[in-house]
């Protein structure tokens, strides 16, 4: 790390703890609000999460990709971090494993995809993102 990266870095640490609760705040309307709708993740009572990613489970990969394609359309960026599950990835070749082996894993890399979340998002962001992803839900199943 460089004199710059740390001089930054420093003051990264200084709002570190109010970035994580709103955060976990966003993490919080997210679950309220697609809860019914989508498989969220959930963070244990008496934990607390960093929240690099707020990721969902749509029913398919096609509602996957009709959710990621109005979101899109809205400039509201998505990600897919796990398009392929770990017993897939060349890394691990050498274990042998195959398609079929682990089929819930492997029917979640089909169907999960993450959010923005990051300390900026404003409520209005939240329901415009919680809005097209229930509209998107109604109108693909």
């Amino acid at each position: 790390m460089d004199t710059i990266q740390a001089a930054v870095l420093l003051e990264k640490l200084k709002i570190f703890p109010e970035e994580l609760i709103k955060r976990n705040r966003i993490a919080d309307q997210y679950r309220e609000s697609l809860g019914t709708h989508f498989i969220c993740q959930e963070i244990p009572n008496g934990y607390i999460s960093a929240w690099a990613q707020f990721s969902i489970l749509a029913e398919d990969t096609a509602h996957r990709s009709a959710c990621q394609e109005r979101l899109k359309e809205s400039g509201i960026p998505t990600a897919i971090y796990y398009a392929k599950p770990l017993h897939l990835q060349m890394a691990f070749k050498n274990l042998g494993y195959k398609a079929g082996d682990f089929p819930v894993s492997e029917s979640i890399s089909q169907r999960i995809f993450s959010l923005p979340i990051h300390p900026y998002l404003t409520d209005n962001d939240i329901d415009q993102i919680c809005d097209i992803l229930i509209t998107c839900k109604e109108k693909v199943l």
